[in-house]
Parts: structure tokens; C-alpha cells; sequence
């Protein structure tokens, strides 16, 4: 025979299944969140550690990690997990960084 199920446990179990998919999203955003915030930092580093002394490597290198940070940074607003306009933020802030240390490093090698 088979037992039916009231309407209250029926809530019971969706609210279960709701909190389940929640506890999995979560888990997945702060492990992007995570990937990014590292890599910023990582990046940030990397950069305020060009110089004038810094080879065409040391910056091709720089380079790739600002490649790679765009491409998770737009993959973490893809999934929704940042707003757009953040990323959109912390790119241009990174690229500025960027940029002045690259011309910095330029205009004392000129000297």
C-alpha cells in the first residue's frame, strides 16, 4: 500500500531541497570569490614588483596573469556570482596600476 504524503511534509521536503541547492551555490560562489580575490593579489604583487631592472619576460609574465585574471573575472560575472560594474571596477583599477608601473619603468630606463 502506499502512503501519501500531506501537504505540509510535501513543503517540508522542497524547503530541504531549496536549502540543499543554497548551501551548494554558496559553496561555489566562495570558492570563485576566493579564486579572484588571490588572484588579484597575486597580480598586484607581480606588478608593483616591475621595476626598471625588470626583463621583456618579468613583464610578458605580468601580462599572462592580468590575461588570466580578466578571463576569471568575467567567468565569475558570467555565473553571477560579482555584479558586472565590480568587475568592470577592478579591471580598470588593475590596468591603471598597470599601466603607470609599465611607464614608470620605462621612463627610468630612458634616464
Amino acid at each position: 500500500m502506499s502512503e501519501t504524503v500531506s501537504k505540509k511534509q510535501k513543503r517540508k521536503l522542497k524547503k530541504r531541497k531549496i536549502l540543499r541547492k543554497v548551501y551548494k551555490r554558496t559553496l561555489r560562489n566562495k570558492q570563485i570569490i576566493k579564486k579572484v580575490k588571490v588572484l588579484l593579489k597575486n597580480l598586484r604583487k607581480a606588478i608593483l614588483s616591475l621595476n626598471s631592472n625588470s626583463s621583456e619576460q618579468d613583464k610578458s609574465k605580468v601580462e599572462e596573469m592580468l590575461r588570466n585574471f580578466y578571463k576569471e573575472i568575467d567567468k565569475a560575472v558570467s555565473k553571477g556570482v560579482i555584479h558586472k560594474n565590480e568587475a568592470a571596477r577592478k579591471k580598470s583599477r588593475i590596468t591603471v596600476l598597470y599601466n603607470k608601473q609599465v611607464n614608470l619603468s620605462q621612463q627610468l630606463v630612458k634616464k
